[in-house]
């Protein structure tokens, strides 16, 4: 059986659990961690969004998302910062369920959309997006700053 939970402040190991699963489903190299004051912090913001999904009661798959509130008007935007499934759960409907949760929470924030940052090299993801709805826009770039 599925399971879709938005994770709080009392489920700081399975936040901890997720964010190994972002870092090792894609080999970003050895895990790292934020401090447990700022995980708790972010599990305790309302504005922040960590979303698991599970299997069987098995952490599976999951997603972080930011809700960014504009100054020109009262809607709020959510940024997708990161969305995963582990590699033997996929093309299962997980992904779809994780995105629909999201749509449920950006509706309940007001938010007119969402906002993905997605390299036009990955492939895999914009043929995700894609399949999820028929308009979504793909003209706008996102560019990354070091403040180094």
């Amino acid at each position: 059986m599925v399971g879709i939970k938005r994770l709080q402040i009392s489920d700081l190991e399975l936040a901890r659990k997720l964010i190994h699963l972002f870092q090792t489903e894609e080999d970003m190299g050895p895990p790292t961690y934020a401090s447990k004051e700022r995980l708790l912090e972010l599990l305790s913001d309302s504005s922040f969004y960590m979303i698991a999904a599970f299997q069987d009661g098995t952490l599976v798959g999951g997603l972080t998302a930011y809700v960014l509130r504009m100054y020109k008007d009262d809607i709020a935007k959510i940024l997708l910062y990161e969305i995963e499934v582990q590699q033997d759960w996929r093309r299962q409907g997980l992904g779809t369920l994780l995105i629909n949760r999201l749509k449920e929470y950006a509706r309940q924030e007001g938010a007119s959309k969402i906002l993905i940052p997605v390299t036009s090299t990955n492939q895999n993801a914009i043929n995700f997006y894609n399949s999820l709805q028929n308009n979504i826009t793909t003209d706008d770039i996102l560019i990354s700053v070091s403040i180094a």
